[in-house]
């Protein structure tokens, strides 16, 4: 009986990091999959994994309150990963915010199910291709990938020495290279807005008796849209690349934190 009590134990260290993971990791985290959903999903990769991790998990505390520390401390490994993740992904919905308000769709958000609150409409846009993109890597086996991995290099000791946030992979990286990855995705689409926009203004001067207001949004609309879809196969590569260079980084920020 002791046997299975203390696989029990060592099963839910494992549960409790996926758990994390699950719950604050982009498309995983999604609020539009109930809890229930959730919740078997993570058994199931729990009850797959667990052999594997087997060797590498922590012996288990005699004393109950360590016990739950050293599961709390699994559930905050786990949901660092997500976290990175997260901002890492949040990229495409920020390239969006960029050229939204040029492009005439200033005032129109949309409801995003998976975040449950509001975005702006290019950005969920460029977010829905990112998803579809992602789902046909097989994205999300690629996350599962690291958890894995997360086994062999990161446990809660190692997280306490900061090297999440200091780390060259850290959390400071990922959030400045959020907003430089956004302004190569969206500088293409502002650029050729720019040049609308001057365009109309000269106009406005040549000609002061045209309605440029009516004439202005439409054409800032249909260029957008135009140079969106010349740009489709660019962002679609650009996506496939940057997936992969988000999975590479985080692995180095876990050899980061298993080094100190």
């Amino acid at each position: 009986m002791e046997f299975f009590v203390y696989q029990f134990q060592l099963f839910f260290l494992v549960f409790s990091r996926i758990m994390g993971l699950i719950l604050t990791s982009t498309f995983f985290s999604s609020s539009s999959i109930n809890t229930q959903t959730k919740m078997g999903f993570v058994f199931l990769v729990t009850i797959v994994i667990f052999p594997l991790v087997y060797p590498l998990l922590p012996i288990v505390p005699e004393f109950t309150a360590n016990y739950v520390l050293l599961a709390l401390g699994e559930g905050l490994v786990g949901a660092a990963i997500g976290i990175s993740v997260t901002i890492a992904f949040s990229v495409f919905q920020l390239a969006g915010q960029f050229f939204t308000v040029q492009m005439g769709f200033g005032a129109s958000e949309v409801f995003d199910p998976m975040s449950q609150y509001s975005l702006p409409l290019m950005g969920q846009y460029l977010y829905l291709i990112f998803v579809l993109v992602f789902l046909g890597m097989n994205g999300p086996a690629l996350i599962l990938k690291e958890i894995f991995h997360s086994f062999e290099l990161v446990n809660f000791q190692s997280l306490l020495n900061w090297q999440i946030v200091n780390s060259k992979y850290g959390l400071i990286y990922t959030f400045s290279n959020l907003f430089v990855v956004g302004i190569k995705i969206a500088i293409p689409i502002i650029g050729t807005l720019l040049l609308i926009s001057i365009t109309l203004g000269l106009l406005g001067k040549a000609a002061p008796q045209m309605n440029l207001l009516m004439i202005g949004f439409p054409i800032s609309i249909t260029t957008g849209f135009v140079v969106i879809l010349l740009l489709l196969p660019a962002i679609i590569h650009f996506i496939s690349i940057y997936v992969e260079q988000v999975v590479a980084n985080i692995w180095y920020l876990m050899v980061d934190i298993s080094n100190g």
